[in-house]
C-alpha cells in the first residue's frame, strides 16, 4: 500500500507488499523488504535497505548522514534487518568511509521511541534498546543485549552480547558480554542471569557456572585485568572470543 500523501522516488526499490503511510519520503536507492510498514512521517533516505516485516513508526528518520565532520559526501549505507521494530522519533545515521561505510542493525531488534543510533554503530540479533537511548559513532551493541532506557554509550564503546545495562547511564567504557552494569562511572553487578536462564539451550548450568568462575578471575582476583583478558580471548567461551576482539576499546566497566 502507497499513501497518496507519500513520495517514494522512482527509482527506489518498493516491494509489492510493503505499506508506506501518510507523508513518508523514500528517496531514491532506498530498498525497502517485504512487508514492511512504514507508519507516518517516516524519511527513508538513500543507501538504506530494510528487509521484510520490519515495522517503522512515526517520524522515524533512517539513513541520514553521519553526523562526523569528515564525512564529505560518500555513498555509505545503513542495513536494517527482518523482524525488527523501531518505534517513534528514533533517528538512525548512515556510516562513515572511515568506520567501514555501514551502520547495521540486525534482526529482530527493538528501539524504542527517540533513540538515536550512530553513524558505524553494530546492533545485534534481539538486542533491545530502550527510550531515548543514545549511541555515539562505531559503538557495537551484542545479541541479546539491553540497554536501559535514556543511557547513553559513548564513541567505540560496546556491549557485549546477553548484558544488560541500567537506565540514565553513561556508558564511557565496555560492557563484557553476559554481564550487568549498573551506576556512574559503569560497574560490574554480576552475570546476567535473567537473560542466561531465557536462553536455557545456549546457557547450560556448567557454561554458566564456567562464565561465573571466569568473572572471578577478570575482576576478583587482583590480577592485571589485561591479563586476564588474554587469557579469556584464548579460552573455549565463544563470547569471551568475540567480544575481546581488535575491536575492544581497551577499558572494562569497574569490578
Amino acid at each position: 500500500m502507497l499513501h497518496p500523501s507519500a513520495f517514494v522516488h522512482p527509482l527506489a526499490k518498493v516491494h509489492e507488499s510493503a505499506s508506506v503511510g501518510p507523508w513518508c519520503l523514500v528517496d531514491e536507492g532506498a530498498e525497502i523488504g517485504p512487508g514492511v510498514i512504514l507508519e507516518s512521517r517516516v524519511h527513508v533516505y538513500g543507501g538504506v535497505s530494510i528487509a521484510a516485516n520490519t515495522h517503522v513508526y512515526d517520524g522515524a528518520i533512517l539513513g541520514a548522514p553521519p553526523q562526523d565532520l569528515k564525512y564529505a559526501g560518500e555513498p555509505t549505507r545503513l542495513e536494517i534487518g527482518e523482524n525488527c521494530i523501531i518505534r517513534e522519533y528514533c533517528t538512525l545515521n548512515r556510516g562513515t568511509v572511515q568506520g567501514g561505510g555501514c551502520t547495521r542493525i540486525a534482526d529482530g531488534v527493538l528501539i524504542m521511541a527517540y533513540a538515536h543510533v550512530g553513524h558505524d554503530c553494530e546492533i545485534g540479533t534481539h538486542a533491545v534498546i530502550s527510550n531515548g537511548c543514545q549511541l555515539g559513532g562505531h559503538v557495537r551493541i551484542g545479541e541479546y543485549a539491553t540497554l536501559g532506557g535514556v543511557t547513553g554509550v559513548q564513541q567505540r564503546n560496546q556491549v557485549g552480547a546477553y548484558a544488560f545495562v541500567g537506565g540514565t547511564l553513561k556508558v564511557d567504557r565496555d560492557v563484557p558480554p553476559a554481564s550487568r552494569a549498573f551506576g556512574i562511572p559503569p560497574k560490574w553487578g554480576g552475570l546476567n542471569l535473567h537473560a542466561l536462564r531465557l536462553h536455557t539451550n545456549e546457557f547450560t548450568p556448567s557454561r554458566m557456572d564456567a562464565l561465573s568462575r571466569a568473572y572471578h578471575e577478570l575482576y576478583r582476583s587482583g590480577r592485571p585485568i589485561a591479563e586476564v583478558v588474554e587469557e579469556l580471548k584464548k579460552g573455549p567461551e565463544p563470547l569471551f572470543q568475540t567480544f575481546f576482539d581488535d575491536h575492544w576499546s581497551g577499558t572494562l566497566i569497574r569490578p
